[in-house]
């Protein structure tokens, strides 16, 4: 831990030295290298396999025998990711997916197998990193080396939970891996930390996102006190200051939060998004220039299946019991989870 540690801080050390040099050579920081990139976030899939279909003399069906999920409408998360599919395939100039983590109502083998079928029909690559419910106490689940493994080439390159890939020319793409088996909050440890600012800094040229599951920019009041603390991971000052350490980073993603909301600090953008499977049951599709990141949010659910949804929203006490009881409690859950619908964030005039 503490040759870590050291290695950790000779890193930093070094990228800051690195830093001052190219500011006083009159460098430039790497810019979004196209006029427009486009790419999807998928969040909180909690993907579950629809049950078998119900026999002819039951045109009701049944609905799935999905693993519960606090909030989520899981029995619905098959559908709705295959409608998903469907709709980026005929998004105009998608360049790439993103799954920010939560894949799973539980991760088993068989979920795994279902829900690769279903993303193998994208068009386009996608990438992933795991959540805290990919990561089960039990051994009944799977290993995040096996997942890791399985997902190969969707950002893992080996059984290691964290990753980086150039996905387009000059555009870096970097996987943390925040997950703690068996628990809903996340870290970042000295390894993996001082693996970030190496591999920042061997990017140095190449605009660069970071992908991570929870949060590493505290994003509402709630964030702050014991009720919330665990969307983002236990030591976010210390993974944002080697992310602000460089400046290539243009935007941090995340997908624990659950609602659309960003801030920019530094030279970067961090913005979360909706889940896929909890209301309002959309996702992120986000358009990147040198000038701005644009990220909308587009819903997934039909009238029916949204009005479940938020049911089961308001009926959650880790979302809606944060918030004061009655009416005015429920306007205040709904228009956080619902809202932000569009979000424009100007990137840094030292990006231009």
């Amino acid at each position: 831990m503490g040759q870590g540690r050291a290695w950790m801080a000779g890193g930093l050390a070094v990228a800051a030295l690195a830093a001052a040099i190219l500011a006083a050579a009159g460098g430039c920081v790497p810019t979004v290298p196209r006029a427009k990139i486009v790419f999807a976030n998928l969040a909180g899939i909690y993907y579950a396999p629809a049950a078998p279909a119900a026999p002819a003399d039951n045109a009701a069906g049944a609905p799935a025998a999905a693993t519960p999920v606090e909030g989520a409408v899981p029995e619905l998360s098959e559908a709705l990711l295959v409608r998903a599919v469907k709709e980026l395939n005929a998004t105009k100039d998608l360049d790439f997916v993103v799954l920010s983590g939560d894949l799973f109502a539980r991760a088993d083998g068989l979920s795994l197998d279902r829900m690769k079928g279903i993303l193998a029909e994208l068009r386009v690559p996608y990438y992933v990193v795991l959540g805290d419910h990919d990561m089960p106490a039990d051994k009944a689940g799977l290993s995040r080396a096996l997942l890791a493994l399985a997902l190969e080439g969707h950002g893992f390159d080996s059984a290691r939970g964290y990753w980086s890939r150039e996905v387009l020319p000059g555009l870096v793409l970097v996987g943390l891996d925040t997950a703690q088996a068996g628990q809903p909050g996340g870290h970042v440890d000295p390894e993996q930390l001082a693996w970030l600012d190496q591999t920042l800094t061997a990017r140095a040229d190449k605009a660069v996102i970071v992908l991570a599951h929870h949060g590493l920019m505290p994003l509402h009041p709630l964030d702050e006190g014991s009720a919330w603390r665990d969307l983002l991971v236990d030591n976010a000052e210390a993974v944002r200051e080697v992310i602000e350490r460089h400046p290539n980073v243009v935007l941090v993603l995340t997908g624990h939060h659950h609602f659309a909301e960003g801030r920019v600090s530094g030279q970067t953008v961090y913005a979360a998004s909706p889940s896929v499977s909890v209301w309002p049951l959309a996702y992120h599709l986000v358009r990147l220039s040198p000038q701005e990141v644009e990220a909308v949010w587009v819903p997934l659910g039909a009238d029916a299946e949204t009005r479940r949804a938020q049911d089961r929203l308001l009926g959650s006490k880790a979302y809606r019991g944060v918030f004061a009881a009655g009416e005015d409690g429920d306007t205040a859950c709904v228009r956080l989870f619902g809202g932000n619908k569009m979000q424009v964030f100007r990137l840094p005039g030292v990006r231009q």
